[in-house]
């Protein structure tokens, strides 16, 4: 029960940090694939795009990082399901398969590509 509680505190206390401070501040990490060659990584824009979401921005978080808008709604719903995974093996099973983590590691790797190639 405390590590739940932790993991909440610290939860609220990254979401207090990213509504308050702007990512473009120096305060926060830049991308290091990004400082070496040049090409964004597929979470390129993520911190920006959770402030925007802080500040219901919707339309400049999925000009940030589509894919980190797109992925949280699945994010949550696996979560969910993780809560349930003693009610219904089936679908914790379904999600818990190779198949399913090559299909997420494969969108991240399109994701990748057409944002270097589109400059999305």
């Amino acid at each position: 029960m405390r590590k739940k509680i932790l993991i909440l505190l610290l939860c609220i206390c990254g979401a207090v940090l990213f509504f308050v401070l702007d990512p473009e501040s120096n305060f926060f990490p830049k991308c290091i694939f990004r400082s070496i060659t040049g090409y964004s990584c597929p979470g390129c824009g993520s911190q920006r795009a959770i402030h925007d979401l802080l500040h219901l921005d919707l339309a400049g978080a999925f000009r940030h990082n589509a894919f980190l808008v797109c992925s949280i709604p699945l994010v949550l719903g696996l979560i969910f399901l993780e809560r349930l995974k003693s009610t219904n093996k089936k679908i914790h099973a379904l999600f818990n398969s190779p198949v399913f983590i090559v299909l997420l590691i494969s969108l991240v790797i399109v994701w990748w590509i057409l944002r270097n190639v589109f400059h999305i």
